[in-house]
């Protein structure tokens, strides 16, 4: 079997320890390098090649959809993705344009994790449950904000309460 290369982007030390501790620990998987600089993540991923970059949504000093992008720039054949996503996440879309592969929650267990990062190194995108209303909204409104669907009751003679307080939940 084919051992799987990686390279992780992350500023926070302590996570990016603990899951380069882990992804170590599992078969199957070879970390290459970890780093809090994307810059040096870029510059690992010119000359290795992996199959996956792990990029932390807020590397500092620069923004986690622009280095996923650039990743995708220097490698197209490595898939990015995106670990420790909120649920409510504004950049879904743009990441999906940036050519990102999957998403990994930040509360996402650990077989979760690896079954994304398998997943992913096959080619097959990964989106979270959680994340796809917000992927939706996100690609139907854009940057416009999502308008008010609150029906004005006035304008609604004949409805009662409850049905107008059903349309303004949808």
């Amino acid at each position: 079997m084919n051992r799987l290369s990686l390279v992780l982007v992350d500023n926070r030390p302590s996570a990016r320890d603990g899951i380069m501790a882990l992804i170590r620990a599992q078969p199957g998987f070879m970390v290459l390098a970890a780093s809090a600089k994307p810059a040096a993540a870029l510059e690992q991923v010119r000359e290795d090649r992996p199959n996956l970059v792990l990029l932390h949504l807020r590397p500092p000093g620069d923004e986690g959809l622009k280095v996923a992008g650039a990743l995708q720039g220097e490698s197209p054949e490595t898939r990015v993705i995106i670990v420790g996503l909120e649920p409510l996440h504004e950049d879904l879309a743009g990441f999906v344009r940036a050519g990102v592969s999957g998403f990994i929650m930040g509360n996402a267990s650990m077989d979760r994790f690896l079954s994304t990062l398998r997943s992913v190194s096959r080619g097959i995108q990964v989106l979270p449950a959680e994340l796809t209303r917000a992927l939706f909204r996100q690609l139907r409104y854009g940057d416009r904000k999502r308008p008010n669907r609150r029906p004005d009751v006035q304008r609604l003679p004949g409805y009662g309460r409850v049905e107008v307080a059903a349309w303004s939940l949808q």
